[in-house]
């Protein structure tokens, strides 16, 4: 269940920082995105993924096998933007709801982001109490050039 819940995470986040908004500048091209997060054991979980972006909305439209969200809430914040998201995934019995919170802010250039947040998600497996975990996460994207792969719808 967690490596389910973090490659979800993976996937949200690194697209966070690439959700519209108008009064945020962004610029087209390959993103590198780190992530850091640590677990309810307190024990951190470094990753590193790139994408393509050439609009900044095609991020959110990318599939994720096995998941199921509601649409992406985004409120403007001065250079950035507050993002609420809640997904829910799993198969048969077994479910995974994930509510994600995050806050990210763009440099004034558009080349560059930082971002922190927090996901909690509870999976119910028939028979036993709800597992719940909590995730602080804090990352940053770097547009390392043009896309060498072209975007995923």
């Amino acid at each position: 269940m967690k490596v389910f819940m973090v490659s979800i995470i993976v996937g949200l986040c690194g697209c966070a920082a690439l959700a519209q908004n108008p009064n945020v500048p962004f610029k087209p091209g390959e993103w590198k995105v780190n992530l850091t997060m640590v677990l309810n054991n307190g024990k951190p979980m470094n990753t590193e993924t790139q994408m393509c972006a050439a609009k900044p909305e095609e991020a959110w439209n990318q599939k994720r096998p096995g998941q199921l969200c509601d649409p992406v809430k985004l409120t403007p914040v001065s250079g950035g933007f507050h993002m609420q998201m809640h997904c829910k995934g799993g198969s048969g019995q077994i479910v995974t709801e994930m509510h994600i919170d995050m806050m990210t802010h763009f440099s004034s250039n558009g080349e560059s982001y930082t971002e922190t947040g927090t996901s909690t998600s509870s999976t119910t497996i028939p028979g036993r109490p709800p597992m719940v975990m909590s995730i602080q996460m804090k990352g940053q994207g770097t547009r390392i050039g043009a896309c060498t792969t072209p975007a995923k719808p």
